[in-house]
């Protein structure tokens, strides 16, 4: 069956947020030797006569969302001057993924968002940076420092936090607030852990000195390990910040009722 087409109008309209991909379409191997190409080859998704400077302004949309370059899914290195990138192969696998992930959000915004009753004006759309952020592998904080944690355990796991956060801290890739810590230790206490997740408790904490909840969350695991003076401590610490936290309030005076 023939490849389905995208209209021009809507490829222009969506250039700059298309889906976390690189480039689906891809320049000939005859007009490597010049850049920017004079023709598109290969061209299984976009239409073929979209124009260059489209086309080039649509794949730097791309490898911005992914904080990637062109390498990433063409052969050539990264600092290979363009005109010698091989556009037009598809033995990347990463470019295979790219047609399919932009197959996959053109079908989301154009045939299942509309569906939706009760539509923001504007609409809300899909983009590459919806789900990637600057990142290759759109995956979660929590997810990628559990990995870390499989891998090579609290060690590990805390390096790999630092080192995302002195790379990553202030841009959309990951959510560096007390959450995804707290997220991870539970997770960690869950697995009967409790050392490490009060490292990862404590860790928080040292970025987050002023959350009452992440207070909050070392307490309960403080008590999961039995040491209720230590949980009552990150419990007065955090009333101490918010003399109003009622949860704080409600569990301390909880232990302080409890019989000795």
């Amino acid at each position: 069956m023939p490849e389905t087409r995208v209209p021009f109008l809507e490829v222009l309209m969506r250039r700059l947020i298309l889906p976390a991909i690189v480039c689906a379409v891809m320049m000939s191997s005859s007009a490597m030797a010049q850049w920017p190409p004079q023709r598109l080859k290969n061209v299984q998704v976009l239409p073929e006569d979209t124009p260059i400077r489209a086309l080039i302004d649509t794949m730097a949309g791309f490898t911005r969302a992914l904080g990637v370059r062109c390498a990433y899914c063409h052969i050539g290195g990264e600092t290979t001057p363009f005109e010698t990138l091989d556009f037009s192969s598809d033995s990347m696998p990463a470019k295979v993924k790219a047609r399919e992930m932009l197959r996959m959000v053109l079908a989301i915004n154009r045939d299942h968002l509309p569906k939706l009753a009760d539509r923001r004006t504007p609409p809300i759309v899909v983009t590459c940076a919806t789900c990637h952020r600057g990142i290759a592998q759109p995956r979660p904080l929590q997810q990628v420092l559990l990995t870390a944690y499989d891998a090579g355990g609290a060690d590990s796991t805390e390096s790999a936090y630092r080192a995302l956060r002195q790379r990553y801290y202030g841009s959309a890739a990951y959510d560096f607030g007390e959450v995804p810590l707290a997220d991870v230790a539970s997770t960690l206490r869950v697995r009967g852990k409790l050392p490490d997740a009060l490292r990862l408790h404590n860790l928080n904490i040292e970025f987050s000195p002023r959350s009452g909840f992440a207070l909050r969350q070392a307490a309960g695991t403080e008590l999961a390990a039995g040491d209720t003076a230590a949980a009552v401590g990150f419990l007065e610490r955090a009333l101490g910040i918010n003399a109003n936290d009622s949860q704080a309030r409600g569990a301390l005076d909880g232990l302080k009722r409890k019989p000795k």
